[in-house]
Order: C-alpha cells, then sequence, then structure tokens
C-alpha cells in the first residue's frame, strides 16, 4: 500500500485501532489509485470504501494440516517428548495409566447451536428454503434455522468457511462454496442435511460466488485464482460444461438472467454479460455510455421486464437492456450513501440494501415507496436494563444480504446479525420483527494488510449456570444462555478483548483482558464496573480466577503474569516471571495456592501463589490436583499433540468437570475429544469439524452437559451438546419437567422472598431497647385526601392508602369496652381436602398400625381410614416452641419401624422434622443449617439411626445426619442437575440418588460415591424412582418408562418401555411393583423375569391417573397420584378404591359456601369445580369446566353456581349436577371475583380490566348495568342487606361505592356509613381496620370474611397465617393465628351456621376449620 499506507499509519498513531484515519483526503487519493489504478474524473466519483477494499485484498492463504501419525502408547514417542516442557511433565505418585487410555472415549458430541453469522464478505448469502427454514453460512457450517421452534440444523460436509451460497429454484437444495487450497462445492438437501453432488478441482484458494439458472440445471462458480475463473456445472452429472477466466480484478457477484438465460458478473471496474458456446463463455463487458464508467459492481439483480439492475459502490443503480444486449439504459443516482450489497425483485418490490443500514423498497418503474432504517431498529433492540442487545458502534450497519419470501424479509448484517421482518403492509414492519441470530462482528480494517484481522478468542462458562461468555476484538462481551440459546447480555469495552473469565465461586464478577494491555471487571448481572487495571502493554491472553475467588491470575503475551487480590480491591500482590516466551494457559490448583502455566513455546512452569515463587522441581507438584486443564502441555494431556505438529497446532484444550473426557481444538478449525487423562504418546480421537480456519477456544459447561468452541477468524461460537457412552436426548414429560425445572424455581421464589433484605430504622425505645421498623413502611405517606369526620383509628396503615378518603364510622357509633380483646371464636384443624403430590415423589406411606400418612401445604397428615378423621403435624404460631413445618412440606419418609417419619420442607434454611404417627402435637427432633432453599428428598437408613437428605443448592447436596443427636456425619455435592430421589437399602448401607441424568451408588464409610455402570441393555438418562427387592439389588425407573435392575452398581437386565414414564415403585424380596405415568400398576417377579398382573387405576371422580407414589404393607398397596388421589389395593384380589383426594395442582382462588347446608364449593387452575360436604369430610361433585376458575358464588337459595374464569367468561351451573346451565363472556379479562345479589336477582361480576358488570338473573343474565372507575382490578365485592349498594375494593386497595343496577358511583362515602352491608369480605374499611400489621405496605392481607354472627372476621394472609380477630377489628386488636397452609390463603368463607370455616391457598390446599368457643 506504499504511501497510503504510511499516511494511514499516522493518522491512526493516536487510537488503538486507527479510526478516523480515512478522514485524510489525501490518504483516500492514494488509496484509490492504489487499489483502482489510473482512473478518469468519471472513476473518480467511486470513492473508497474499506469493506470493499479488504473483500478484494483477501486470499484466504492455508497452510497444510500436518500429518497425525499412529496411535502411540508409550509417552516416550510422543510429540511433547521432544519438546521444553519434557522436564516437568511428571507422573503423579503411584499413578497406573488405564489399560485404555490410548483409546476414543464412548462420549459423543452433537453440535447444538451456533451463534453467529458469516457475513463481513458474503453476499446475498441468506436464504428462505422451501419447508421456510432460514438458511445461512457460519464458519464452516450451513445451518438451516426453524424459527417456530429456535432449532437448528447443520450441514457440516465443508472442511474450511463457507463464502458462497446459492438456492436451487425449487427451493429444497442449497450450493455452497468454500475456501482451501482445493476448494469445493457441496449441493445438499436443506431439510435432510444430505449431499447431493460434490464439483472439485478446478478452482483455486476459494469458491467466492455461485449461481444456479432458472431451470435449476446449471450452476456456475467463480473462484479466486489470479483470473477469477469462472465455470458452469451441469451438477447433477458433476460435470464442467464450460468455463473462463473472469478478470484480473476480483469479482464480487454473479447472477443467472431467468428471462434470457444469461450470466451476469460483477466486480472492481467489471461488468460483464456470458453466453455459452461450445464448452467456453463468452462475455461481452457492459456499455455505460453516457450515463456512466466502468464501476465497481456488487448486487445483480433481474426486473419483471427482463432488463438488469446492477449495484454499485458508489450508491448508484444502473439498468440494463432487456433485449439482450449490454447498453445501460438508466441510471439512479444515491440509491444508498455509499455501496449497494444486494437487490432483490419481487412481484410486487424492488429491495435494495446497502452500507447505509437501509433497505430501501421500490416499484418496478424505481420509485422508492418506504425505507428500512436499520440504525433504528438496533437502537430500540435492548434488555431488560435498556442496555443494547445488537451490536451498534454508532455507524450505520452495514446491510450485507437480503432475501425476500412471500411476505418474510429477512436481513443479514455485516455485524453477523439477522433479522426477519414481516412487510405484509408498509408499517407491519415496525412492530413485527425477530432476530434470528447473532454473533461476533467482524469489526475494525488492518491498515497494514487492508483485510479484516477481527478474532474471536475469549470464552468462559459460568461456574453455575448454563451460561457463557465470550469477549472479541469488536470489543464487546457477551454473555449467552445455553438452554435458551440466545444472547442475554452485551457489554461494550474501551478495547478490543482477548481474554474473559468468570469470578469463582459464584459468577458475580466478569474480568475481561484486552489486546493492548490492562483489565477491566464489572457486574455479570448489571455490567456496572468493578474495577480496573493496566499493568502490561501486551495482550493480556488469560485471566482466571482461584477457586476460592481471592485471586486473579492475569497472563499476557509479555510473558509475565500478575496476580491480583480480589478482597483488597484487586490490589496487584505478586508477578510470576521466568517463561521465555508469551503466556498461553493457565490454572489453578483445587485449594488456590498453586497455579501452573504453559508458553507459546511449549513451556510448562509451575507457581506458589501468592508469593510467585518459581517452584523449579516438578516432583514436588506431581500430585497436585488441578481445578481446570486447560493448559495443552501437561502430563495428563500428552496423548492430544500430532506427531508432526508444531508449537501453534492444538490451540486450546479443556477437560470435563467429571474428568472423563478432554476436548482439543486446533489451528485449522477441528475440534478433538480425547479420553482423560491421555497420558499416552498419541491418543486416539473422536473428530468434528464446524469451524472453519483457526479455532480459539474450548470449555466445557459447569455441568459437562455442552461443550462450547469459539472460532477465531470465523468469530462464530458453536454450542455441543455432550453425550456420556449410550447417552442421547430425552423428552422430558410435561409432569417430570414440572417436577424437576419449575418446582426449583418455585424453590428459588420461595428463597429469595425469605432473604429478601428490609431496610431497619428505629423508630422508639422500650425499656431503653431500640424499637425498628422496616423503612420501606416509614417512607409511605399518609393519604392527602382524608376527610373531616373520618372513621379511621389512630395510626390506622389504612390512612397510607387510597381508600383512606372512604372510612366513615356508622353514626352514633360507641366502640365496646372489649374491642381490643382476642375473639371469643378459635379455629380447631378439622380436615385437610388435597395432597401435595406434583412435586413429591415416594410421598404416601402407611404407618405400622395402618393409617396413612403424607405431605399436604405445610403439614403432614396422618389419616385414619376407619374414622375418616386427621391428626396434623403442624405449625402453631402461637407456641413459643416449633411445633411443625413452617413452610410447604415437599419430601416425606419412612423409618423401618413405622411409626416415625421425617418431612423436608421449602425455605432459605429449611427444617427436616421427625416426628411419631402416634403423637403429633411435637416432633421428636429437628435438623436445620446443611441444606439450602428445600430438602428433596428423605431416606432412612436400614436401622433407623442415620437419616440421608437432599438439598436443593446449586450442587443439590448430600448430607447424612444421625438424626437423634442432630449430628451431621457426611456430606457431599450431589449433581449440579436436579436430584429427585434418593433411597437407602433396607438390607445394606449404600445409598442410590436419582436424577436428571444422574444414578449413583454411595458407600457409607466413607462416604463417597461410584457412578451407575450401563451396559448395552440401557443409558443413563433421567431416573426417577427407586426399590430394593434383596441385598445388593436395586430396581430402578426412568423417564422413558424402562425398569433396570442392577446388581451393585451394574446394570444386569431391565424391560424397555413397560410405562409411559416408569414414576414410581416398591419391592418385597418376592415381587416388585411399578407405576407408570398412564395409571397402570405392574407387578413383576423381583428379577424382572415376568410381569405377574397389570391394574389400570382410575375413578369417576378424579382428573388424572398418573401413578407418583407407591407403597406396599402386607397384601395392601398404597398407590399416590400427581393429581391428589390416594388410593388403596388389596393385592390378593387386586379391587381398590379411593381413600382421598383435592384439587389436582394450581392455586385455589374461588370458595363459596351453601347459603343453607353443610355444604362448599372450590374451583381452581386445574380446571375443575368441585363441591365437599363438611360433615361428611368428603368430595360430593366434580365437574371439568376445561378452564381456569377464578371465582364461584351460590345463589341465595342454592340452586345455582355462578363461575369466573381466567379467560374473562362466566358460566353458571346447576347446583344438583354441576350442568351447565349458561355461558357470558363481556370480558377478555380474569374474572377474580363474583357475587350474588340477597335478593337473588343481580349477579355482580369484577374483572382484572378494573370493571364490574351486573348482570340480570330474570333476563337470562343479560348485562343491565357496568360500574367503571376503579384503576386496578377488583379485588373483593360485597353487596347491601336491600340489595341496592354494592361495596368494591381493588387491588390498589381503592374503595367504591356504587348505585345498582345502574353501577352509578356514589360520589360522597360519607352517604352510606349506615348501609347495612349482607356480607363484609372487602379487607378495606372501617370494620376491619385490625386486621392490617403495624409496618405493612398494604398488601399482606389477601382475603377476609365476617361471621354470621358478625362478633369475629376471619383473614388470610401471604405468608399462610389464617387469623381472627373480634368484628370490628380496630386497630390493635388481638388475633389469633393459625397455620397450615405453605403459601399465600387467597380466600376464606364461613359456613351459614358459623360451624366451619374453609380457607384455600395456592398451594392446592382446602382446609376445614372447626369454629370453637
Amino acid at each position: 500500500m506504499g504511501a497510503a499506507a504510511s499516511i494511514l499509519k499516522k493518522k491512526g498513531a493516536a487510537g488503538e485501532d486507527g479510526e478516523g484515519a480515512l478522514e485524510d483526503p489525501l490518504a483516500q487519493d492514494l488509496l484509490y489509485e492504489e487499489y483502482y489504478g489510473e482512473a478518469g474524473a468519471d472513476d473518480a466519483e467511486e470513492g473508497y470504501d474499506s469493506d470493499v477494499e479488504a473483500e478484494a485484498n483477501e486470499r484466504y492463504s492455508r497452510r497444510p494440516v500436518p500429518a497425525d501419525g499412529p496411535v502411540e502408547t508409550s509417552a516416550a514417542s510422543g510429540y511433547l517428548a521432544r519438546q521444553p516442557c519434557r522436564s516437568a511433565i511428571v507422573a503423579p505418585t503411584a499413578y497406573e495409566r488405564s489399560a485404555n487410555a490410548h483409546t476414543a472415549p464412548e462420549h459423543r458430541l452433537v453440535l447444538d447451536f451456533v451463534y453467529g453469522y458469516r457475513a463481513r464478505d458474503t453476499r446475498h448469502s441468506v436464504v428462505i428454503s422451501r419447508d421456510g427454514a432460514v438458511v445461512y453460512p457460519a464458519g464452516a457450517l450451513g445451518v438451516a434455522y426453524d424459527r417456530e421452534t429456535h432449532v437448528q440444523r447443520h450441514f457440516a460436509g465443508h472442511t474450511d468457511d463457507i463464502l458462497s451460497v446459492a438456492l436451487h429454484p425449487a427451493g429444497e437444495l442449497v450450493a455452497t462454496g468454500q475456501a482451501g487450497r482445493d476448494p469445493i462445492v457441496l449441493v445438499w438437501n436443506a431439510t435432510t442435511m444430505q449431499v447431493a453432488a460434490e464439483l472439485r478441482g478446478f478452482h483455486q484458494r476459494a469458491v467466492v460466488q455461485l449461481a444456479f439458472d432458472v431451470t435449476g440445471r446449471y450452476l456456475a462458480t467463480v473462484g479466486l485464482d489470479d483470473a477469477h475463473s469462472i465455470a458452469v456445472y451441469d451438477w447433477n452429472l458433476r460435470k464442467m460444461v464450460a468455463n473462463s477466466k473472469g478478470d484480473e480484478n476480483r469479482l464480487f457477484v454473479c447472477r443467472y438472467n431467468p428471462h434470457d438465460g444469461r450470466l451476469v458478473t460483477g466486480g472492481v471496474r467489471h461488468l460483464k454479460f456470458w453466453v455459452m458456446d461450445g464448452g467456453y463463455l463468452v462475455g461481452k463487458k457492459g456499455m455505460y455510455g453516457r450515463l456512466g464508467a466502468p464501476c465497481t459492481t456488487l448486487s445483480i439483480e433481474f426486473l419483471k421486464d427482463g432488463s438488469t439492475v446492477t449495484g454499485t459502490q458508489s450508491g448508484h443503480i444502473f439498468q440494463w437492456s432487456a433485449s439482450g444486449g449490454e447498453e445501460c439504459i438508466n441510471k439512479y443516482e444515491s440509491v444508498h450513501q455509499g455501496p449497494v450489497h444486494d437487490i432483490m425483485c419481487t412481484d410486487e418490490y424492488v429491495v435494495t440494501a446497502g452500507k447505509d443500514g437501509k433497505v430501501n423498497f421500490f416499484n418496478q418503474s424505481m420509485e422508492k415507496l418506504f425505507t428500512i432504517d436499520m440504525c433504528k431498529i438496533l437502537e430500540n433492540t435492548v434488555d431488560v436494563q435498556g442496555k443494547p442487545l445488537s451490536f451498534y458502534d454508532a455507524r450505520s450497519p452495514c446491510v450485507r444480504s437480503i432475501c425476500m419470501r412471500d411476505e418474510r424479509l429477512l436481513v443479514g448484517l455485516r455485524s453477523a446479525e439477522i433479522y426477519e421482518f414481516d412487510v405484509t403492509t408498509t408499517e407491519s414492519w415496525k412492530t413485527h420483527r425477530t432476530l434470528i441470530t447473532q454473533g461476533h462482528s467482524p469489526g475494525q480494517l488492518d491498515e497494514m494488510k487492508r483485510t479484516f484481522t477481527t478474532e474471536l478468542w475469549g470464552l468462559a462458562t459460568h461456574p453455575t449456570k448454563p451460561q457463557m461468555a465470550t469477549a472479541s476484538d469488536d470489543k464487546t462481551v457477551r454473555i449467552w444462555d445455553m438452554y435458551e440459546r440466545r444472547m442475554i447480555l452485551m457489554r461494550s469495552m474501551p478495547s478490543r478483548a482477548r481474554s474473559v473469565g468468570y469470578s469463582m465461586p459464584d459468577g458475580k464478577y466478569i474480568a475481561v483482558g484486552f489486546l493492548r494491555g490492562g483489565f477491566i471487571v464489572f457486574d455479570s448481572t448489571t455490567g456496572v464496573e468493578h474495577a480496573a487495571k493496566k499493568h502490561r502493554r501486551e495482550e493480556v491472553s488469560v485471566v482466571r480466577y482461584s477457586p476460592n475467588g481471592r485471586w486473579l491470575a492475569v497472563a499476557s503475551h509479555d510473558n509475565f503474569i500478575d496476580i491480583y487480590d480480589t478482597q483488597r480491591s484487586y490490589k496487584r500482590v505478586g508477578v510470576c516471571k521466568g517463561h521465555s516466551s508469551y503466556v498461553t494457559h493457565v490454572d489453578w490448583s483445587v485449594d488456590s495456592t498453586f497455579l501452573q502455566s504453559s508458553s507459546g513455546d511449549l513451556e510448562l512452569m509451575f507457581w506458589d501463589i501468592p508469593s510467585c515463587d518459581h517452584v523449579a522441581f516438578a516432583n514436588a507438584m506431581r500430585d497436585v490436583v488441578w481445578h481446570t486443564q486447560t493448559c495443552t502441555v501437561g502430563y495428563t494431556v500428552q496423548g492430544i499433540w500430532p506427531k508432526y505438529a508444531d508449537a501453534t497446532d492444538i490451540v486450546a484444550a479443556d477437560r470435563s468437570k467429571d474428568h472423563c473426557v478432554l476436548a482439543a481444538i486446533d489451528d485449522f478449525g477441528g475440534l478433538r475429544l480425547f479420553r482423560y487423562p491421555c497420558d499416552v504418546g498419541r491418543g486416539e480421537y473422536t473428530f468434528y469439524t464446524g469451524h472453519g480456519n483457526h479455532a480459539s477456544s474450548v470449555a466445557f459447561a459447569f455441568n459437562d452437559e455442552f461443550l462450547i468452541t469459539t472460532g477465531a477468524s470465523d468469530s462464530c461460537v458453536m454450542q455441543w451438546r455432550h453425550y456420556e457412552a449410550d447417552e442421547g436426548d430425552e423428552d422430558v414429560t410435561s409432569e417430570v419437567e414440572e417436577e424437576v425445572y419449575q418446582s426449583i424455581e418455585d424453590y428459588e421464589a420461595a428463597t429469595s422472598r425469605c432473604n429478601a433484605i428490609n431496610e431497619l430504622v428505629i423508630t422508639s425505645y422500650a425499656n431503653g431497647a431500640p424499637v425498628y421498623a422496616p423503612l420501606t413502611t416509614m417512607k409511605l405517606v399518609p393519604n392527602k385526601n382524608i376527610p373531616q369526620g373520618t372513621g379511621l383509628d389512630p395510626g390506622s396503615r389504612l390512612a397510607y392508602l387510597p381508600c383512606a378518603s372512604a372510612i366513615f364510622p356508622p353514626d352514633g357509633y360507641l366502640r365496646e369496652p372489649d374491642a381490643l380483646s382476642p375473639s371469643m371464636e378459635a379455629f380447631e384443624l378439622d380436615f385437610a381436602y388435597g395432597v401435595r403430590s406434583h412435586d413429591v415423589r415416594n410421598g404416601v406411606f402407611y404407618t405400622n398400625r395402618g393409617e396413612v400418612v403424607y405431605p399436604s401445604g405445610a403439614m403432614a397428615v396422618v389419616y385414619n381410614r376407619d374414622t375418616n378423621t386427621q391428626r396434623f403435624l403442624v405449625s402453631d404460631p402461637a407456641s413459643e416452641s416449633i411445633t411443625g413445618p413452617t413452610s410447604e412440606v415437599v419430601c416425606i419418609a419412612r423409618h423401618p419401624i413405622g411409626s416415625i417419619f421425617a418431612t423436608g420442607e421449602v425455605g432459605r434454611n429449611p427444617r427436616i422434622m421427625i416426628f411419631s404417627s402416634d403423637d403429633v402435637k411435637k416432633p421428636k427432633a429437628m435438623l436445620q443449617g446443611f441444606f439450602k432453599k428445600a430438602v428433596v428428598s428423605i431416606t432412612f437408613s436400614r436401622d433407623g439411626n442415620l437419616l440421608a437428605a437432599v438439598g436443593a443448592d446449586d450442587d443439590h447436596s448430600v448430607g447424612v445426619y444421625r438424626w437423634a443427636s442432630g449430628t451431621l456425619l457426611a456430606s457431599s455435592p450431589g449433581s449440579r442437575e436436579k436430584i429427585v430421589s434418593i433411597n437407602w437399602s433396607p438390607f445394606q448401607d449404600y445409598i442410590v440418588t436419582l436424577g436428571v441424568k444422574h444414578c449413583y451408588f454411595w458407600a457409607t464409610d466413607p462416604f463417597r460415591r461410584r457412578k451407575a455402570l450401563f451396559s448395552s441393555r440401557g443409558n443413563i438418562q433421567t431416573m426417577l424412582c427407586c426399590c430394593f427387592p434383596g441385598p445388593d439389588t436395586t430396581v430402578i425407573g426412568t423417564q422413558d418408562g424402562s425398569v433396570y435392575l442392577f446388581r451393585a452398581y451394574q446394570l444386569v437386565t431391565n424391560v424397555k418401555r413397560v410405562h409411559s414414564v416408569t414414576h414410581s415403585c416398591t419391592a418385597t424380596r418376592e415381587v416388585i411393583v411399578t407405576g407408570g405415568k398412564e395409571g397402570r400398576v405392574k407387578f413383576w417377579s423381583n428379577d424382572l423375569s415376568q410381569c405377574m398382573k397389570e391394574c389400570d387405576i382410575s375413578h369417576p371422580l378424579a382428573m388424572g391417573s398418573c401413578l407418583k407414589s407407591l407403597h406396599l404393607l402386607g397384601s395392601m398397596l398404597l398407590i399416590g397420584t400427581r393429581t391428589g388421589e390416594i388410593y388403596e389395593m388389596d393385592t390378593t384380589s387386586y379391587s381398590y378404591g379411593l381413600v382421598q383426594q383435592g384439587h389436582a395442582y394450581g392455586a385455589i382462588t374461588g370458595l363459596a359456601t351453601h347459603p343453607n347446608e353443610h355444604q362448599f364449593v372450590t374451583c381452581s387452575d386445574d380446571g375443575t369445580v368441585r363441591m365437599w360436604d363438611a360433615y361428611a369430610r368428603r368430595l360430593i361433585m366434580v365437574r371439568n369446566i376445561q378452564a381456569r376458575g377464578r371465582a364461584i358464588d351460590y345463589h341465595p337459595d342454592g340452586s345455582s353456581l355462578a363461575v369466573g374464569l381466567d379467560n374473562g367468561g362466566i358460566v353458571i351451573l346447576s347446583s344438583d349436577s354441576l350442568d351447565t346451565l349458561h355461558t357470558k363472556k363481556d370480558r377478555d379479562e380474569s374474572i377474580p371475583v363474583l357475587r350474588y345479589s340477597p335478593n337473588g336477582s343481580y349477579l355482580a361480576v369484577g374483572s382484572a380490566d378494573n370493571c364490574i358488570d351486573i348482570y340480570d338473573i330474570s333476563k337470562q343474565y343479560g348485562r343491565v348495568g357496568v360500574a367503571r372507575g376503579h384503576s386496578s382490578y377488583i379485588r373483593h365485592i360485597d353487596w347491601s342487606a336491600d340489595s341496592a349498594l354494592l361495596m368494591s375494593c381493588s387491588g390498589d386497595m381503592e374503595l367504591f361505592f356504587w348505585d345498582m343496577p345502574n353501577g352509578t358511583l356514589v360520589r360522597y362515602p360519607s352517604e352510606v356509613r349506615n348501609v347495612d352491608w349482607f356480607t363484609y369480605t372487602s379487607v378495606v374499611g372501617f370494620p376491619v381496620q385490625g386486621i392490617w400489621p403495624r409496618h405493612s405496605t398494604g398488601y399482606d392481607i389477601l382475603c377476609l370474611d365476617r361471621s354470621h354472627t358478625r362478633t369475629c372476621a376471619a383473614y388470610g394472609d401471604e405468608h399462610g397465617m389464617l387469623s381472627v380477630t373480634q368484628y370490628p377489628a380496630h386497630r390493635g386488636c388481638a388475633r389469633r393465628v393459625f397455620g397450615g397452609h405453605g403459601s399465600r390463603v387467597l380466600n376464606v368463607c364461613f359456613l351459614f351456621d358459623d360451624t366451619f370455616c374453609i380457607s384455600v391457598s395456592a398451594d392446592q390446599l382446602v382446609l376445614q376449620w372447626r369454629v370453637v368457643i
């Protein structure tokens, strides 16, 4: 580049990347002359474009791949035995090499997803196949993306970067051309990914352009040899039919004219029209005439009249004659500001795309219709924090490719992003757009080479989450979610980034190293900078935190490793000096006291931390356990090097977290999977392709489920799914998914509420001690509209709510002297309807007396079938000691003697409670402190003295207690994926843990585990249940419905897919019993050789029959279902009956009591309406209305029921049969409340769209009024005794009054102060001020009901407590509190004679309380 390059170098000296260098006019002129040669004034109009120049200068040079050589079992014959690191490679003490260390692993990788797209040097490379898939190149792959399922298919037939793409006219086949010394063209099916044809042997360096003719028979190709040769193939016959030299200048585009069959090519000052003539291509130059001069052509398209349009570097578009000539007939100036990279013609539009970031739509006469400005699109693509999610560096986003089919428009950007727009109308694209894929941008131009040299090097996986971070020369760090397969965070950096690392052990911070030295640390969630340091000027190649999180090692290309103390504001505490070349990789020891590092000349050195002293004696480090193994040299990685390699051939490596396999990537884009340790001379491996030339980084995910690789030159991030031997993807059923994944989210949500930090302030002093209050409540400001004569009690919390202006006392009201005393009524828990089963496994047991024990809400229930009564292990909030669980019980276990049980609960520090079924008033023991979030499974030892359990922390830790003394005997991490079951053999002291692709056998002394060994009979998958028919024998049920039988830890036999999902099993020495999702119980011989009996379980009142629990005691079998039913079967006759049931799943919000009978009805998220008999303690009727019920009420005469639905509709049912009488739907939002008027004439229906509809029952429920005015959803409704007025409370605590039935708002609440309200369910108002806690924020109390005697009020809160106070309830009144619910109490209601009170909650539980005086 001579003088121009010199000028540019001087202009760029002030900035790291030479930004702004092209602002010098002299430099632009010199560049133009050097790039285009001498030109006239007309040529000079074209100007200069750095992207076009970089593309024209690219030669895709490749060095040969070194020969691998044969497998060598002796390390002395390996490549590293001749390198500088040889003296540091020492075997561990008493180490014995595995006999199969040299063989390829049984593990395998399958490409799951690719983040990125080859855009910087391709045009028209994004197409839509016939089946609607979006097809584009990424690295050496062809990607077919299904936008409906967010799944990719990958074509991996190429061996180097794909540079050109063409779609067959039929839309099913795709042709792709690659770079390489001997580049190939492949024609393949975009649906099946099968190769249809391979073309090779003619082109050199690369195939840069492809085009099918209109018939699909011929395929034109353009190479990158010095003559830029053109060839035409009859691709189906694999035969070249014509060829010709193209031009000495670079060709950028070739297209077949579908009207006259001519091939048109464009490039640097090149435009030719070609025809085939006897095996030759004959070309004629385009004649510009007076309309212009030869210029650089970048895009070609053909209008409906057969004419050709070409887009140029200058932004102009030329039109060429349609009569078979080469004459230019029109020039459309400045269609874009800069290069026109792509043009596409449809029946309706001519669409152009340019470097200015605009996509212009024209009609066939080239009159502009509208424009999509990608600048604005990118500016508005942000995350939840308002930070950009799309690469935008304040310059116009260059559009490189467009494709339109039907009403779908694809836009491919040079920044490796593809957007899809709906262009049904000229405005629809503004709101209907989708980001198809994105990757790192190709970045800046190398000012010396005049080519793109941006690379992607930085890669790190999160230590506890399925996330990864990447850092690139595009000056961004990006965080990706492996499960969601998308980018979730992007942060711009001040310089080109080359390395990245997560803080340990929590991943809270991310450190980023830069190309020009220095690093920055920022919060991984918010992106806020935490620290920044710069002690080096060369590239920072590695940033790695120590396992304990104390130290940060920063390795650079000036041969040093700096150590920083994270606890002292990242102060540098030492420097590791000694390498003679740049440092490439760093690993910490598990105890964070040593460091190992490798360099560019293959040195291996060890360091003592934090002194940074070099450990020269390698034998002293032979037994150090390394937390990671990323160094490509060392004893355990000797066999990964080819025989004839050089020091740069193996670029990176990473060991799986389970120490089973080692992944390595090479400088040629290959991925190799070895057995670990690979302590041989040269190991056999499994080879995978995906990246083009020069891969850069590799890392396993935190749980080994995925392997991530990055490409330096292709800037792609590839996510590979990692399978163990015989392991494959499994289709997780809905109930397993809910138990495994949704339950974890529920536990985390419950824990986050417990962990919520409330800042406290001192409000006063009592006896010299400070009195604290939450700061949030102290910031509340009293309502400014409180009128004179208000009925607010002094200090009432209602004064801070919108309802304050509507609180008035009745005329002449006098407070009773004992108004603040506890109510004379109290509650005794009488019966619980409901079984916790959706996320509980093996949760139903017999006691030694034949009673039934199971979890329900925040209780353990002991049920006596003979008397139909229950006893409860339940918390008494009024007691000074803990009497029961304080949160939802999610597991239960039975002691070998049959009268002792243990429960595990949810919570920040969840408890395990051991209790006797004979005396449930107080637990025998309580264990707490080790487990976090929840205790998900428990088991007793065979002698009953020990107890083992699994937590819901990130490691799903396993702990063993001596429960009587509360001593934790042993503990260990269990699995990064959820463990659903832990079981102790009743015959021997070993434990089995089961979960998501998890099956381990644990010895108890010492406490250590061993993975189950699977033969060809089965494979690791999600394991769900376990039982023991004898010593050393374990039976396990699986997600795919199979049943496995193990001897010790070795699989010996199985029966495949005998259930839809095998959810439960139990065994004796004589028989094995299994239960499945389909509702079938099967009885097997104790070796699984014979199925002796099958029984289908069902009942007319049951919602489903997915069997989650089995317990066999003698001849009686107890069966628990996912939908909350408990059955009992006599195995001598195989007859069974329904023992207990409740709602199936979801929150119960609807509750109403019969006006004159001891009955009540409920409705819930399970889509059923259920009628219960309080005295008989049983379910009477159930009706599946196939919609989520939100509210329910009896007609005053008890003849019918009104049900409010989640979809905004209402259903009127007969109370005798639950048959449908009427249906109405006037709202789209949920119906949270509805209530009949006392006279039975009207039905008031409150909705979530803030309105109350009034229906006249005599007019077939015709709507006669609408009450509008609330600013939030309607929460409670009450009628006056004369049915003339309605009182309503909203979600934001407004209290309004309405005239009925027209729905007119009563403007002055004082006018209704003396109204007699038939019911009182509103949680705000004059008579219920005392229910609100002193420091309430106004949203604690969720429901209320006044007794019919009007002497007490019962109310439920968000913490699961049910309370009773006197009525009216004034501020400061005493309350009685009762536990039992494990979640929010959503409704409460007294029976007509106040003998019982019913409460329902979000945990599917209905509780029946006996009212006692």
